[in-house]
């Protein structure tokens, strides 16, 4: 196991196939850190959108891009990633991120109980439910987790476009966990 292993500059990871799904050609990252970051989780709760968080807890979770993520003091694990370049990549971005957000610490505000109130229902009851496939996606369902994964704009739906102003609550919702949106229509 230990020469499946990657270590770099503060941290380390490695691959885990993913039991559960048996056919699945995605893995699992485990980054294990070398020094504990207990003591940044507020601020780094305070940068990232559309996370979960309540101190004590000792957990950050949240989408990005379609992978579950999740800080832990000394840990980080990340769903679904694609092999190593892609766990390379995000592990290097996610430490870049600690990092950062320790040198510019006594700049931030720290966030001490943070809960996602968007859910996938609330993407998709704004949505056609046609299931026209102008998205690219085969049903308005599959096109609103894409959504909510922040895999795709919630502006891929041309027929959401043509009735902006209905949504006015769910674009302000949205907008306020960092989900790429189209402007408040006048």
């Amino acid at each position: 196991m230990d020469e499946h292993i990657r270590r770099r500059r503060g941290y380390s990871y490695y691959l885990v196939n993913i039991d559960c799904l048996r056919t699945s050609t995605l893995f699992n990252v485990v980054m294990d850190l070398e020094a504990s970051i207990e003591d940044l989780l507020p601020y780094l709760a305070g940068c990232l959108p559309g996370c979960n968080y309540v101190h004590g807890s000792n957990v950050i979770d949240f989408m990005d891009a379609g992978h579950i993520v999740g800080i832990y003091p000394l840990r980080i694990t990340i769903t679904g990633v694609e092999g190593d370049e892609e766990a390379e990549r995000l592990c290097s971005g996610y430490f870049d991120s600690i990092e950062e957000v320790r040198e510019k610490r006594e700049t931030l505000t720290p966030v001490y109980d943070r809960r996602t109130t968007l859910t996938l229902l609330d993407i998709l009851h704004a949505l056609p439910r046609t299931n026209c496939g102008a998205c690219s996606s085969p049903s308005c369902m599959a096109f609103a987790a894409r959504v909510f994964r922040r895999e795709a704009p919630v502006s891929d739906c041309p027929p959401f476009l043509d009735v902006l102003a209905k949504h006015r609550d769910l674009l302000r919702e949205m907008r306020a966990h960092a989900y790429e949106v189209p402007e408040d229509p006048p």
